[in-house]
Formats: C-alpha cells, sequence, structure tokens
C-alpha cells in the first residue's frame, strides 16, 4: 500500500513536469513566431526609398497582430536628409508582446 502511494506521488510530479515542459515549449514557439512576423514586416520597411507612409498592421495565423509605425525623428535644414523610426510590435494572446525599433536614414540625392 505505501509502495502505491509512493508510486502515484511520483507519476503525479512526473506528469506536472511534462506539462510545464509543453508550456514553455509553447511559450517559446510564440516568442519565435512573433519575432519572425516583427522582423519580416521590419525589413519590408527598408524597402522603400521613402518609408513615410508606411505604417501598417497586419494579422497572422488569426493569432499575432503585428503593427508598424513609422514616423520622422529628424531632418536636415534643407530637407535632404531624413532621420525615420520605426517600431513593429507584434502582440498575440495570452498577455504577448515584443517589440523592435529601428532608425533609418534616408537622403534625397540631387537629380
Amino acid at each position: 500500500m505505501v509502495a502505491l502511494v509512493i508510486l502515484g506521488m511520483a507519476l503525479v510530479a512526473i506528469f506536472q513536469l511534462f506539462s510545464l515542459n509543453l508550456r514553455s515549449t509553447k511559450k517559446a514557439e510564440d516568442y519565435t513566431k512573433a519575432i519572425f512576423y516583427a522582423r519580416s514586416m521590419m525589413d519590408e520597411a527598408f524597402i522603400y526609398v521613402d518609408p513615410s507612409g508606411e505604417s501598417k498592421s497586419e494579422e497572422y495565423e488569426g493569432r499575432y497582430a503585428v503593427k508598424r509605425d513609422v514616423s520622422v525623428k529628424s531632418e536636415s535644414d534643407d530637407g535632404k536628409v531624413k532621420l525615420y523610426e520605426i517600431i513593429v510590435t507584434a502582440t498575440w494572446p495570452q498577455s504577448g508582446i515584443f517589440s523592435i525599433k529601428e532608425l533609418r536614414a534616408v537622403y534625397e540625392s540631387e537629380k
């Protein structure tokens, strides 16, 4: 009888560890996907010559909401050089949030 109680307690402990491992794996997967989607949207902003009008938001897999905000941080006196701040934020259920912030300088060449 004592052996069955000890075996039962050991099995409960093993199943709790297994459950904790599954939750940790799911959380890591969520962060990995959020980083992937956020980085993809950030890279997309860098393909445009002038990213000023490229603020947007998208949804992926029905779970991840990714939003990109582009704003001018500073501008040269002649208006030929602009420094943009690009912020990409990814959110998902269970209070997950991930944000990337980068600066990009754009120089308008003379034609």
